[in-house]
């Protein structure tokens, strides 16, 4: 059982997930079979290590390593590869480790969601810069699909701050075309014919870590916000 993390645990992990997504990469040693220790808190569990701070890495990388080697692992692989990597091997994520006995081990998936959240602010001011946002759709307009190939009933909104997403999206679904709505006409139009059908929109902030589900309304403050923002 995991324990509850404590205030500076928490501010640790915060920090680190500002951090990598601020800077679209996390830190590690060169070899990574030196770049873990023992779990403090949980009897047989193995802690990652990972850092958003190139003189904290360097550092411990001198410590445990007994060299200053360190490698770039760039946001998207590490959120959508090695996470769910460690959290198949049970394995727990120390993020900006320093060694105190109060230290962040954290579970890879409930990581991995949060630098998701942390990057959708990204994500939207993409949208925004581009003036438009992408959806699949058909003959008759916006067409919603499922959140994946193997999932339920359920329907999403499906939304691409790139139209080369969405076009692949497309393929995957079996869509025929790909409708591009001005910012204004998209939370105006397409998200108020959504808020009664869609059970949420489904946005992917980080290239193959997965969807984040926003309910609808909360989609359309977010964008709105983004858009406002000078």
């Amino acid at each position: 059982m995991l324990h509850r993390p404590r205030i500076p645990e928490l501010a640790q992990r915060d920090r680190f997930v500002r951090r990598a997504v601020n800077e679209g990469r996390v830190l590690t040693f060169a070899d990574e079979e030196t770049a873990s220790v023992a779990s403090q808190k949980v009897r047989g569990r193995t802690v990652q290590l990972f850092w958003s701070s190139t003189i904290e890495a360097t550092r411990w990388a001198e410590a445990l390593a007994g060299n200053n080697d360190l490698q770039q692992i760039a946001l998207a692989a590490f959120a959508a590869d090695l996470l769910p990597g460690i959290a198949k091997a049970k394995g727990l994520v120390g993020t900006d480790w320093v060694s105190d006995p109060i230290e962040a081990e954290v579970d890879p998936l409930d990581l991995q969601i949060r630098l998701k959240t942390e990057a959708m602010t990204r994500y939207l001011k993409e949208m925004c810069k581009s003036g438009e946002v992408h959806v699949v759709g058909d003959d008759t307009g916006p067409r919603l699909t499922p959140a994946g190939p193997w999932s339920g009933p359920d329907q999403f909104l499906h939304v691409f701050a790139a139209r080369t997403d969405a076009e692949r999206h497309m393929q995957q679904t079996g869509s025929v075309r790909v409708i591009s709505d001005p910012i204004i006409d998209f939370i105006g139009g397409t998200l108020a014919w959504a808020a009664t059908r869609a059970r949420a929109v489904a946005v992917e902030p980080i290239a193959g870590a997965g969807l984040l589900e926003i309910k609808v309304a909360d989609f359309g403050r977010q964008l709105a916000a983004a858009a406002g923002a000078p």
